[in-house]
């Protein structure tokens, strides 16, 4: 029985056996692949290294490898290689990981304001195309209101104020809210004219009294789904007064408006 050394035909790494081992399956130590111990070497030469054979497939005739070939300069594996692309393998799989966590924590689907704690901040820009008309009646008159949003100026005569830049705004969230203007004498109303503070689906009622107790409901929106920052309705009705009631909004959103406008004409019979 005598020893000799073979190569791993996968990593290189020589392996050292003996006589008795040729023929059997053994793993290498390095790569663990399984390996067919190839028959000892007729000569005697400890340099004379044969390459051995995978599992399942044809073994290198020794005497062959003997005669003609050329020994296979010992090699070993490099260890240190080895660790370091199992280590950057591992490296890999956690980034992947990772990367997958941060994409899951994306949220998808639309973003909901929900802001309940005051008005939206960063209003809606007024479309510089609107004006204030010089026939609206209800111009500079004097104005009520539910509620005002005092602390921050938006205050109820903002409401007919002429000023586009100046708003009305309800002192909470709450529903309903209500503004109303005395127009001085009982007019003959055709129309209105509103400048909403956001460009969503207000919804509201607009009603018109001559007593400021028994009122009428000359416009109803109170199912209305369409956004927009200028709701303009015509009617025809009498009164001396005139109210606008929010009933429904976008959640977050307050009632607010920069001017109401209110057109027809005054009566001027006693």
């Amino acid at each position: 029985m005598s020893e000799f050394k073979y190569a791993c035909p996968v990593c290189g790494q020589h392996i050292k056996c003996d006589s008795s081992q040729s023929g059997s399956v053994m793993e290498c130590p390095t790569c663990f692949q399984k390996i067919t111990v190839p028959q000892a070497p007729a000569t005697d030469d400890s340099k004379f290294i044969i390459t051995g054979t995978k599992f399942g497939e044809r073994p290198v005739s020794t005497a062959s490898a003997a005669a003609g070939a050329a020994p296979v300069p010992e090699k070993h594996f490099p260890v240190t290689a080895f660790i370091v692309i199992v280590l950057l393998c591992a490296a890999a799989a956690a980034a992947f990981v990772f990367r997958g966590k941060i994409f899951e924590s994306v949220p998808t689907g639309t973003i909901t304001v929900n802001d309940t704690s005051s008005t939206p901040s960063n209003p809606a820009p007024v479309s510089p195309t609107v004006t204030v008309s010089a026939d609206d009646i209800a111009l500079g008159k004097p104005a009520f209101a539910s509620s005002e949003e005092t602390g921050k100026g938006n205050l109820i005569q903002n409401g007919n104020d002429g000023n586009t830049t100046t708003r009305w705004c309800a002192s909470n969230g709450a529903l309903p809210q209500w503004w109303e203007v005395d127009l001085g004498s009982t007019a003959t109303i055709t129309n209105t004219q509103i400048l909403w503070e956001r460009n969503t689906a207000y919804r509201y009622v607009i009603e018109v009294s001559s007593n400021r107790t028994g009122w009428t409901v000359v416009v109803d929106k109170t199912t209305n789904s369409i956004p927009t920052q200028i709701n303009s309705d015509d009617f025809s009705a009498q009164g001396r007064y005139v109210r606008l009631v929010i009933t429904g909004l976008q959640e977050g959103f307050w009632a607010s408006f920069y001017e109401l406008q209110v057109f027809g004409s005054i009566n001027t019979k006693k």
